[in-house]
């Protein structure tokens, strides 16, 4: 009989899959490149082999059989000889007119035929749309298996394989599955974790959110009781968003903060319009926790929640401030690790009862809207133009879309490529309406830009 391989699934990975199962809603994450040039399908199988040696968690299926007690308290990720045929896809689209906004709608109207059943699929599929000139390459990742940084780490890797083997630098080697890469965040018992310190600050966090609970977006979705996934993307060109990167230098503040604060006039000036009551307005802060050389696969993030009440967000330099202040106080008291280590309790309760407290979880914890910033992403800087982009093999990577799952709550996704700000709200239309979730997005992006 084979070696089976076997390894833990933490507890971030668990969460995300437990939530899944119990809400019925696909968790999925998705990267749209726009490529102009040739594309090579037989290269890309190849560098998509190889990848998935590289990184063999996109190998491997979620269960709970280990030969062992432990099957009764915690998942596993199992390993499967798992191929670049069983991931990838390739479509013809012969039709002359269409851009990388098709793309990104072809993405959007078939999200749940996207999704993968991660007890019997891969968490990765790959899709290459080809049409007249140029070509769509679509990531799409299980959010149980790797968070968007780390998303960002795979594409980055599969574009060097591509290339050297396009380019005959390398030959097409069977990389041996490296089981290292299959990481987690450190989760393990420490006294230091139960100082008075750190469980007063901790208590006192999540004491807020049940004392005041988080305002909701207005107005709720039209169709009340549908699992409609919805998206709204939208791109700020260089000049734009050197502007935004001045107005922040302006205000003393980080590009983040600037978001942020500018989230807050948002949604106060945005929920002002149904109702007039002060209430406390959540934006959660997904936080990364990988070492700087951590390029491994797996959700190594946690967060924390920054809240202001409605009434006290005024000017965009007083928010800006207030944004800082609480940002501040939540990295201090270390909030997230506190949260991620808290979280190792969960190892000593049976499944059968996690999964009964992740299904009630984002109804306790659920904040008012969530805001990830990625940062830069660059997906091949050692192949680019003059013009700034960057290329895969001889194809030019034109745009990038990244479009992050939609839970019981509004979010969205930030990051750069090439000078170029993308923005990506996603959202269930049980809570907005396609034409809502534009026009809130809009409003953000006039904000921050005001």
């Amino acid at each position: 009989m084979a070696e089976r391989h076997l390894f833990p699934a933490s507890i971030v990975d668990e969460l995300t899959y437990c939530v899944e199962k119990t809400d019925k809603n696909p968790l999925i994450q998705g990267w749209i490149f726009t490529l102009e040039g040739e594309v090579c399908s037989r290269t890309l199988q190849a560098a998509l082999d190889t990848s998935l040696n590289y990184y063999p968690k996109f190998k491997c299926l979620i269960v709970k059989n280990y030969p062992s007690l432990k099957r009764w308290f915690r998942y596993c990720w199992e390993y499967r000889d798992i191929k670049s045929r069983d991931v990838f896809q390739e479509i013809e689209d012969h039709e002359p007119s269409r851009s990388n906004r098709d793309a990104t709608a072809y993405y959007i109207q078939n999200h749940f035929a996207l999704s993968m059943d991660i007890d019997y699929q891969s968490p990765l599929k790959v899709l290459l749309i080809r049409q007249p000139k140029q070509a769509s390459l679509i990531f799409v990742f299980h959010h149980a298996a790797v968070d968007g940084i780390g998303g960002s780490f795979f594409i980055q890797k599969f574009i060097q394989f591509y290339e050297d083997i396009f380019y005959q630098r390398k030959k097409e080697d069977e990389y041996p599955p490296d089981f290292k890469s299959i990481s987690q965040p450190e989760i393990k018992f420490r006294w230091y974790h139960f100082s008075p310190k750190c469980i007063y600050s901790y208590l006192k966090y999540t004491a807020l959110l049940r004392k005041e609970p988080a305002a909701q977006l207005h107005p709720q979705g039209e169709e009340e009781g549908t699992r409609k996934f919805l998206a709204v993307v939208r791109e700020i060109p260089p000049q734009q968003f050197k502007t935004i990167r001045t107005i922040s230098k302006n205000y003393q503040a980080t590009i983040n903060d600037h978001l942020l604060a500018s989230m807050f006039q948002t949604i106060k000036k945005w929920n002002a319009k149904w109702t007039d009551k002060s209430e406390r307005i959540y934006i959660t802060v997904p936080l990364n926790l990988r070492s700087p050389e951590d390029r491994t696969m797996g959700n190594i993030l946690s967060g924390f929640n920054i809240s202001l009440r409605s009434e006290s967000i005024g000017k965009k330099v007083k928010t800006v401030r207030l944004v800082q202040e609480d940002l501040t106080s939540m990295l201090k008291n270390d909030i997230a690790r506190t949260t991620v280590n808290l979280a190792w309790f969960l190892k000593l309760i049976p499944l059968k009862i996690k999964l009964l407290f992740y299904k009630h979880l984002p109804q306790i914890a659920s904040p008012t809207f969530s805001l990830s910033n990625l940062g830069v992403f660059s997906p091949n800087s050692s192949h680019k133009d003059e013009k700034g982009f960057h290329y895969m093999g001889p194809a030019r990577i034109c745009s990038i879309t990244g479009i992050p799952p939609a839970g019981q709550w509004v979010g969205m996704a930030v990051f750069t490529y090439n000078n170029r700000m993308a923005l990506s709200l996603t959202a269930l239309s049980s809570q907005f309406s396609s034409e809502a979730a534009g026009e809130l997005l809009d409003s953000f992006i006039g904000e921050l830009i005001e």
